[in-house]
């Protein structure tokens, strides 16, 4: 037992040594969740800038200003004048521009024809008011009463709240399997793992430790990204934390053993590499970690659902980010964990310590 803990001490300090593994390791996932997040991941809340012209300073004016500022998704801005107002509207600055009458009158209204979407949904927002606006003033009694009433459904999931689960198991499968087949091709081809076979060090202790190794390494790089994402980025995780360490660490078991399959088909170290990356870079663009598979083309579905990496990701953002049980992903945790013993199987095998 003592071999085992001396090969996972070595281990583990020879990994945060290497600069390179580190960068792939925390360095780089967190700039992937970062650009991505920061490109798509904006806040969705709805706001319309409303440039508001008052030609003289009258009751009604003043009135319609004070009303536009009750509505929650107007911005109002007050311009000093119209064309100023108008040429803020042609940059895309503003979407509505009113200009209220000194006294009774028509209520102008500008708008941007570029922009029909946003312009019409400012628009009908505005329509309602103004006749709110006319029965409150006519005094009109309104026959038809709008009663509403707010329930409690899913809590809405931010880009980012789903974008971590998805960064978190492509750690997991990069670490685990890119690192494997390169570290072991390497041992190999210096003839370490010959010496091994020389040493009193148990053959099988020596490669326990070297999984023990990733594991423990896999859980510290997911716990800067998982702080960095929450402190920062201001994700969220709303399931149990408990069930997204085991998940990691029964996914860091497929992923070493994916890599002692590779690394048994490899003789050099740059082969294991291209093999290595042969597997996993599909799995990184299509395996639903960066964005909704859902996305992709319905003739890819079945191959993207054949990915060993797919039901990791859905089982952590369902745990992540919406707070769900594993029982939905059993089957797909089953399949993840035969690929697994396939791969231990083919290990198994084929492996060579020369």
């Amino acid at each position: 037992m003592k071999a085992f803990w001396t090969t996972l001490r070595l281990m583990f300090l020879a990994y945060f040594r290497d600069r390179t593994s580190v960068f792939w390791g925390i360095v780089f996932p967190l700039l992937l969740m970062g650009l991505i997040g920061l490109a798509f991941g904006r806040t969705n809340t709805i706001a319309y800038s409303v440039a508001f012209v008052d030609p003289g300073g009258g009751l009604l004016a003043k009135g319609l200003r004070q009303g536009l500022e009750q509505v929650p998704i107007f911005k109002v801005i007050d311009e000093r004048s119209e064309s100023e107002a108008v040429a803020a509207l042609r940059a895309g600055k503003r979407t509505l521009v009113v200009v209220p009458p000194l006294a009774e009158g028509e209520v102008r209204v500008f708008f941007d024809q570029t922009r029909m979407q946003d312009s019409q949904v400012a628009l009908t927002i505005f329509q309602r008011f103004v006749a709110e606006a006319n029965l409150r003033i006519a005094g009109v009694t309104p026959i038809v009463r709008l009663h509403t009433e707010g329930l409690v459904g899913p809590r809405q999931v931010r880009f980012f709240d789903f974008l971590l689960p998805g960064i978190l198991a492509l750690t997991v499968m990069q670490t685990g399997l890119l690192g494997v087949t390169e570290v072991l091709t390497t041992l190999r081809q210096r003839l370490i793992l010959k010496r091994v076979l020389a040493t009193p060090v148990p053959p099988l202790m020596f490669l326990g430790g070297l999984t023990a190794r990733y594991a423990a390494t896999i859980l510290v790089q997911l716990s800067i990204i998982v702080a960095v994402a929450i402190f920062i980025f201001h994700a969220t995780i709303s399931g149990s934390v408990l069930t997204l360490i085991g998940l990691a660490l029964f996914g860091t078991f497929v992923a070493v053993g994916l890599g002692f399959a590779i690394s048994t088909l490899a003789s050099t170290p740059e082969s294991a590499n291209l093999l290595g990356s042969v597997f996993h870079f599909p799995m990184m663009f299509l395996a639903g970690t960066l964005w909704p598979r859902e996305f992709m083309p319905a003739f890819m579905q079945p191959l993207i659902q054949a990915l060993p990496l797919t039901p990791l990701v859905d089982a952590m953002r369902g745990v992540a980010a919406r707070g769900e049980t594993l029982t939905p992903y059993l089957p797909g945790l089953l399949y993840l964990g035969l690929w697994g013993v396939v791969a231990f199987a083919i290990t198994a095998r084929r492996f060579r310590w020369e």
